[in-house]
């Protein structure tokens, strides 16, 4: 007690020295001793910070690797619950279904239908329009070729001029025959006959100067076009009729594929595959192996698209999720670093690694915090989602 009198004494007897001074005073102002250490008023004293990521804690919670909060993509009645709270189930397993007849009917209608295209007796089908398509493409293709081609030796030409001169005789002769017949009735049979004759060697005659013109003449731009015409059109047919069989038969088609049939069978195999898409969504199936933790619905009740009705959640897998890691500390944590994890209610320590850093910053309670996932490298006997931990951050 008297040291410390003392020490109070000699500060103020210095403080009133210097007040004596008139404050203008270049003189420091003495260090005083304290037991054997000393305090220097020109110094500023800061205490150090800690550097080491090994001083890095943050608080966090236990949690399942994976849980799902699971609906229904369609409305309507619940027809029955295959689980209860609690409940192991398997990736894959039917929770719950809808009132689903009306979709049981829609896809076996759909199947029926692509049944139909794809029998036997469609494939027979499809291979007679093959073999049609084929001989009307050949028969194009010779018309094609003969007009663009057209070319005939001297004796063939000659030939046809031959045919043309008898019958251009032959006509005249009608022609002198009818004429004898203007003076008698239309229903006379000599003239009747006159008629039929000189007909048919007008008739003749055209032919025989159509065919003398084919092989003499040049085609016409029509002519030439129309041939052509009807030629693609031939052969688009055929290539499509040949894709339509292949894929009846299983083989490989182009891509770029065409054809109203080909259409037709793939508009039906679209249709099954939407009718088995609804009738698969009036089931809710549990995405992964876990546990029943939450079950909203009964038998009966209508349900609505995106209604919260099961929980799961995976509790054979455990990890770590940290709540309140400072932005001043979650640039010394890295993806791998080594943690030591305390379970409050276990009083055990566990080790394990960083396999997560959000990116996306969060607030508590006015501190910007981030989180931190933990793989655990063990589990020990006990732990349960929800517990608190708190981590700590190796070098």
């Amino acid at each position: 007690m008297k040291k410390v009198l003392l020490i109070i004494s000699v500060l103020i007897a210095l403080m009133l020295a210097a007040c004596g001074s008139g404050g203008n005073s270049n003189q420091p102002i003495p260090t005083v001793v304290l037991d054997g250490g000393t305090v220097n008023s020109s110094a500023t004293q800061t205490a150090p910070r800690p550097s080491s990521s090994g001083d890095i804690s943050a608080s966090g919670i236990i949690v399942s690797a994976q849980e799902a909060q699971l609906a229904f993509a369609l409305a309507g009645d619940i027809k029955k619950v295959n689980v209860a709270e609690g409940d192991q189930v398997k990736a894959g397993d039917v929770l719950a279904e809808l009132d689903n007849t009306a979709f049981q009917l829609e896809v076996e209608q759909a199947q029926r239908t692509l049944r139909e295209l794809t029998s036997a007796s469609a494939i027979a089908a499809a291979e007679q329009d093959v073999a049609n398509a084929q001989k009307a493409y050949d028969d194009a293709k010779k018309k094609a070729d003969g007009v663009s081609n057209r070319h005939a030796d001297n004796v063939t030409i000659g030939y046809y001029k031959d045919q043309l001169v008898l019958a251009q005789n032959t006509l005249d002769r009608a022609r002198d025959a009818y004429r004898q017949t203007s003076s008698l009735s239309g229903s006379d049979p000599i003239r009747a006959t006159a008629g039929s004759n000189l007909y048919n060697a007008q008739k003749a005659y055209n032919t025989a100067l159509s065919n003398l013109n084919y092989f003499t003449d040049e085609p016409s731009v029509n002519d030439v076009d129309l041939a052509n015409a009807n030629f693609d059109s031939a052969s688009a047919a055929l290539e499509e009729a040949k894709w339509y069989l292949s894929e009846l038969k299983g083989e490989a088609i182009p891509a770029n594929a065409t054809g109203v049939k080909l259409a037709q069978l793939e508009q039906a195999r679209g249709n099954l595959t939407a009718s088995q898409n609804r009738l698969d969504h009036t089931r809710l199936l549990a995405p992964f192996a876990g546990t029943v933790t939450t079950i909203n619905i009964v038998a009966g009740e209508y349900v609505l698209p995106g209604q919260t009705l099961v929980t799961m959640s995976d509790v054979a897998n455990l990890q770590v999720e940290t709540t309140d890691l400072s932005e001043r500390d979650v640039a010394k944590v890295a993806v791998g670093q080594s943690v030591t994890v305390f379970v409050e209610a276990l009083n055990t320590e566990i080790a394990g690694q960083v396999t997560a850093i959000s990116s996306v910053a969060d607030t508590l309670g006015g501190d910007v915090v981030y989180k931190t996932t933990i793989t655990l490298n063990e589990l020990p006997e006990g732990l349960r989602a929800g517990m608190s931990v708190t981590v700590q951050y190796g070098k």
